[in-house]
């Protein structure tokens, strides 16, 4: 049973955790199978021994990786994007799944101190970086780094979540209003931003292959945050749950996004939540997770330390205390979790079987 603090907006999302995990696809209620246990192993991702850094994207596959890296020796810390390409191959009959080879890293110099936000299942990397005094975004394809346009209403703007089509979504800021807009760079042309149809003061988190749009508004005038969903045929819901006065959402992927609720101000208690995009129901994470950051489209959320499978918790293997400290970032709709360790060097590390 998922395990909720007492609240009125808890009390409520714990029924509906409980009605909806019973109701869930892929959940196991008999007796694990030993051969379907998830283990979260640690597989480091190859790094030169004259480097640190960390891995901070997975594309949905899987088998693309992004992260930072910096020179052990550079007092400077330029920093590095580094990209890991798990070519494909077959490990059995055709109708097996795919299996990764080792990573292979390309390590690419950059001139700013580069963000990183999201990799599309080609590679395509997205992010922001400050530069001439502003916050822009930029795409990362073909082994080229480009800066994406803004409006000229916005003074600094970042690219948050990208689909396989290259789609790219983010927001950009309005120091005239102090406020923010949802912006959308569309793959089919090229050298274009527009303006997202959302909520006043809101900006885009995630675009998905279908072209819904998934993002959060900004608290102004009064008014408290709240996550919402654009859907393709241009219709907009808010993201919440009963007794809940203000919503965010942090990221989504296939019919799901998490994010947090609260009763009371941001600065009081809240909960994670996982919504279903379909039918708007927000579903309790066990708070044994800890803060939410990403989720996959199977509904598997990742905190920083463990995965949550329907209230299961499985924890990111290999941290030994007080010598080496683990972090997850992200999460492949395989299960593969990446991130980093923290020993005696910063290294990305990715976490297979989640």
């Amino acid at each position: 049973m998922i395990r909720i603090a007492r609240s009125s907006v808890l009390a409520v999302l714990t029924a509906a955790a409980l009605t909806a995990t019973l109701g869930l696809p892929d959940v196991v209620t008999a007796a694990p199978n030993p051969r379907k246990v998830r283990v979260c192993a640690l597989r480091p991702l190859p790094l030169p021994a004259d480097l640190n850094g960390y891995a901070r994207v997975v594309d949905p596959t899987g088998r693309f990786t992004a992260g930072v890296g910096y020179r052990v020796t550079d007092d400077d810390r330029h920093p590095l994007l580094l990209l890991w390409d798990g070519l494909a191959r077959r490990d059995g009959p055709p109708r097996r799944p795919l299996v990764w080879d080792e990573p292979r890293l390309t390590i690419v110099p950059t001139e700013a101190e580069l963000q990183l936000a999201s990799i599309n299942r080609h590679g395509v990397i997205i992010g922001s970086g400050f530069v001439d005094n502003s916050h822009r975004p930029w795409r990362y394809r073909d082994g080229q780094l480009e800066w994406l346009p803004i409006p000229p209403t916005v003074s600094g703007a970042s690219a948050q979540g990208i689909n396989s089509r290259g789609d790219i979504v983010g927001s950009g800021a309005v120091e005239e209003t102090e406020t923010s807009l949802p912006l959308l760079w569309p793959a089919d042309r090229p050298g274009a931003v527009e303006v997202i149809d959302a909520p006043p003061n809101a900006g885009a988190t995630e675009i998905l292959d279908d072209g819904t749009i998934v993002g959060s508004t900004g608290a102004s005038g009064g008014s408290l945050s709240s996550g919402w969903v654009r859907r393709p045929d241009g219709t907009t819901v808010l993201l919440t749950a009963p007794g809940a006065r203000w919503s965010t959402v942090f990221a989504a992927q296939g019919d799901w996004a998490v994010g947090r609720i609260g009763a009371g101000s941001p600065y009081e208690d809240s909960t994670s939540v996982r919504w279903n995009l379909r039918t708007g129901l927000a579903v309790a994470v066990n708070p044994a997770l800890g803060p939410a950051s990403d989720v996959n489209a199977r509904g598997t959320v990742l905190g920083d330390r463990a995965v949550d499978h329907d209230g299961r918790i499985v924890p990111l293997r290999g941290a030994i205390p007080d010598v080496l400290i683990i972090f997850g970032w992200a999460i492949a709709d395989d299960g593969t979790v990446v991130g980093s360790t923290n020993g005696t060097r910063l290294r990305p590390a990715r976490w297979i079987g989640c």
